[in-house]
């Protein structure tokens, strides 16, 4: 009976023993979770963030640089890194300081100001080159340029007009001394196949063309062209093909169509002077109708197909 007391008193003793030490590492466990609480970092790329030029813009001309910068940012606080995304309500600004620079070709780093507590930045490229030149300001003509690519054929300029005939155009002075002309450039995704009439971006040029870095004042304006398709009239031959039944003497063709109105350069129109309708008799044996397509891979063809009007002769 003492053995008996004495083992529950042991087996009781043990328990509370375990017990003490479960509560022991469940505290324990709670407070390393606690200090180990993971923070989560919030990471968004920026492509083509404008770049801001300090520089005497009164003085000189900026030119030949990259527009925007690439922007890395990261920050704990979620609400803080979309503010700084979104470009209405973003705060930080890319700058390159020109302002101790002088005229030529330099490089200079690119900063990130103006950046809330909580948010890093990284740009890339963290430099920038530039050309800076002395501002000069001359007035040039302007005129309606079309790429004859965009030209369909058959299709010519009747006439073609811009709204503004001169503007400003301000470079630095040894770019200014290149430009021939301002044109307002037909966009190379139009097709002249009807008239055209739309605003225009202009661009100063040099005689042969080239597109020089430069300001213009207005920097729009309205583009006119006219188009008209070059046609001419030709007779329509028909030509007989095939083989005629034995039993027939001949075929006479007649048209429904005498006349044909073809379209497309000048110099392959000069070429043409009729249109050929090959009529096919080789299962004709009676008298009968045959529409024919008119086709060419040189020119269009109005009509594009005409009734020939098949009499035959039997053979006596």
């Amino acid at each position: 009976m003492k053995i008996f007391f004495v083992s529950r008193l042991w087996l009781g003793l043990v328990s509370i023993l375990l017990a003490v030490l479960l509560f022991l590492t469940a505290a324990s466990t709670s407070t390393n979770s606690q200090g180990f609480t993971t923070i989560e970092t919030y990471t968004h790329s920026l492509s083509d963030v404008p770049i801001d030029l300090k520089y005497d813009s009164d003085k000189y001309f900026i030119s030949e640089y990259s527009y925007g910068a690439q922007v890395y940012l990261t920050s704990t606080n979620r609400i803080k890194l979309d503010s700084e995304v979104n470009s209405d309500t973003r705060s930080f600004n890319i700058v390159a300081d020109l302002t101790e620079s002088k005229p030529g070709k330099v490089t200079v780093p690119l900063k990130v100001t103006n950046l809330p507590n909580g948010v890093a930045a990284k740009v890339t490229p963290d430099k920038i080159s530039v050309t800076i030149g002395k501002k000069k300001t001359k007035v040039f003509s302007v005129a309606g340029s079309v790429d004859p690519k965009q030209i369909p054929r058959g299709f010519e300029i009747d006439k073609m007009t811009t709204e503004l005939g001169k503007v400003e155009v301000t470079s630095d002075e040894s770019k200014i001394e290149l430009i021939d002309h301002v044109v307002a450039k037909l966009p190379e995704d139009v097709k002249l196949d009807k008239d055209y009439n739309d605003t225009v971006t202009l661009q100063a040029v040099s005689a042969d063309g080239t597109i020089l870095a430069s300001a213009i004042s207005p920097a729009k304006t309205s583009l006119s062209i006219k188009v008209k398709k070059i046609t001419k009239t030709v007779p329509i031959r028909a030509v007989i093909v095939g083989t005629l039944d034995s039993n027939l003497s001949e075929v006479q063709p007649k048209l429904s169509k005498e006349t044909a109105t073809i379209s497309g350069s000048r110099d392959v129109l000069d070429t043409i002077s009729e249109v050929i309708a090959e009529v096919d008799i080789s299962d004709v044996t009676k008298n009968t109708t045959k529409t024919v397509s008119l086709d060419s891979e040189l020119v269009s063809i109005e009509p594009s197909s005409v009734v020939v009007q098949l009499t035959t002769k039997k053979k006596e």
